[in-house]
This record gives C-alpha cells, structure tokens and sequence, in this order.
C-alpha cells in the first residue's frame, strides 16, 4: 500500500514537472518574438512575471508609439466573444471616431466574428472576388466604397483570405485580432506585416 501511494505521488510529481518544462517553453518561444518585435517596431515590451511558481504565465505585450501613433499588441484576458478561444490583437490609435466598419472572412467563424457588428447590413463591392472571400459591416458604405477602392480590396483580401482574423474600426481604434499566438517567425512576421498595413489604413481614414 505505502508503495502504491508512493508511486501515485512520484507520477503526479513527474507529470508535474512535464506540465512545468512545456509551459515554460512555450512561454520563452513567445517572449523571443515579442523581443523581436520590440526591436523591430522599437515599442516597450511588457513581460508580466509568472506566478504559481511558474505553471500560470501571462502573454507579453507591445505597446508604445509607432509611425507617430499609439498601438499595442496583446492578447485579452478574454477570448472571441468571451470563449477561451486565444487571440493575438493589434491596436492601432485613429483620429476618428464616427466612421466605423469591420471586416472578417465569410464562413462560420467569420459570422461569429460578425455578431458584435450589431444590426448593420454586409456590404457588398460589387467585386464577387472580394465578396466572396470577405464579410464587411459598416456605419457608412459610401465612405468605405470611397476608401477601399480595388487596390486596397486586394490588400485586406491577402489578409483575410482563409484566416481566422478580424479587422475593425470603433471608438478611434483600428484593430486587428487574429486567433493563435505569436510563437513562430512567420507568425511575427505577417504581425508586423499586419501592423504596417494598419498604419496605412489609418492614414487613408483620417484622408491624409
């Protein structure tokens, strides 16, 4: 009997440890890229300390200024509409507040994504090679016909296109919020690539 227990104790100890090494591992892939991307982005990078000696660990996050504008890059303490579905969000700060829309991938995720747009009807541009693939809902659809012309359809089609991802204008933030987290180089990456893509868009929606 005392064998027994002494193996039980052993065993949970050990998967313990396992669980310990894996979370620890993980959490140091992400913390480099976010290094990477400090450097890059030249933001200030926060890397909360972990608690429960070590086995609960916080995502970093960016935050700062970039092409002269606040932004952050996080990952909510809250899910896809409050699930625990993990997202990685790029905010980015906009000089406008009544002009809103947002943008996802059609599909079942895409719709989900879509519930928080409220009652707005999808717009649609006329391109079925961009409304096939995206789902817009806007406050003002002559504007974002105005703005969105082909070429910039053809930018946010190259983001969206087969991903889970979101891109949304409200309250001043233009925003980007993409389920998964930033552990690899190609993840990094389209961030980055993302993050550009933000700060262009936002120059075009203030109309410089």
């Amino acid at each position: 009997m005392v064998l027994e227990i002494c193996f039980v104790i052993a065993l949970a100890i050990g998967v313990a440890a396992v669980f310990w090494v894996i979370v620890r591992h993980s959490s140091e892939k992400i913390v480099r890229q976010y290094k990477k991307m400090a450097f890059r982005l030249k933001l200030d990078l926060t890397d909360p300390e972990a608690q429960m000696w070590g086995f609960v660990r916080s995502e970093p996050f960016l935050h700062g200024m970039y092409r002269k504008r606040e932004m952050s890059i996080s990952v909510p303490a809250k899910g896809l509409q409050n699930t625990r579905q993990i997202e990685t969000v790029v905010k980015i700060k906009v000089k406008e507040s009544s002009f809103t829309f947002q943008m996802t991938a059609t599909g079942l995720i895409g719709a989900l994504q879509q519930r928080d747009s409220g009652s707005k009807a999808r717009w649609m541009s006329g391109d079925p090679g961009f409304d096939t693939v995206v789902d817009v809902r806007t406050s003002d659809e002559e504007r974002i016909a105005r703005v969105f012309h082909v070429d910039r359809r053809a930018l946010i089609l190259k983001v969206l296109r087969g991903s889970k991802a979101r891109i949304v204008l409200r309250d001043g933030v233009l925003s980007f919020a993409e389920l998964g987290l930033i552990a690899d180089d190609l993840k990094r990456e389209r961030i980055i690539e993302v993050t550009e893509l933000l700060c262009d868009f936002a120059e075009v929606v203030e109309g410089r």
